[in-house]
């Protein structure tokens, strides 16, 4: 999938609203790690809702569906709106339907609990341990 990206590398909610169509840079999503910090949270008609978070030391902005930003605030821990964590959180990009067009954003990649720990393989059950 490609996501477009503004001059300053920030994700473009609506690109079929952008006002400088020629501006966009649309590149390959790569799901990213970031300390991100709650920036804005946008009200509009019907599902038109969404937040916007920022790079923690950068200018880059992100655009979250109200649907992941619960799940992201949900599974982190936030402290006046910056994301707390020993390393940066993974994020990936989405893509959904919007009114005359696609609507862009991204979303906590969540991880099952033996991902986390860097054991990646499943618990058996055995005799003994019965």
């Amino acid at each position: 999938m490609l996501v477009p990206l503004d001059h300053d590398g920030s994700l473009i909610r609506h690109p079929h609203r952008y006002p400088n169509p020629d501006e966009i840079v649309w590149e390959e999503a790569k799901p990213f790690r970031a300390f991100l910090v709650l920036q804005d949270t946008t009200t509009a008609q019907g599902y038109g809702k969404y937040v916007t978070w920022r790079e923690l030391h950068g200018v880059r902005r992100w655009p979250m569906d109200t649907e992941p930003a619960f799940a992201a605030i949900k599974h982190l821990l936030i402290d006046h709106g910056v994301i707390v964590a020993d390393q940066p959180p993974l994020w990936t990009f989405t893509k959904s339907p919007a009114r005359g067009g696609e609507a862009y954003g991204i979303k906590l990649v969540r991880r099952r609990f033996l991902e986390q720990e860097g054991d990646d393989t499943t618990p058996t059950t055995t005799e003994e341990n019965r």
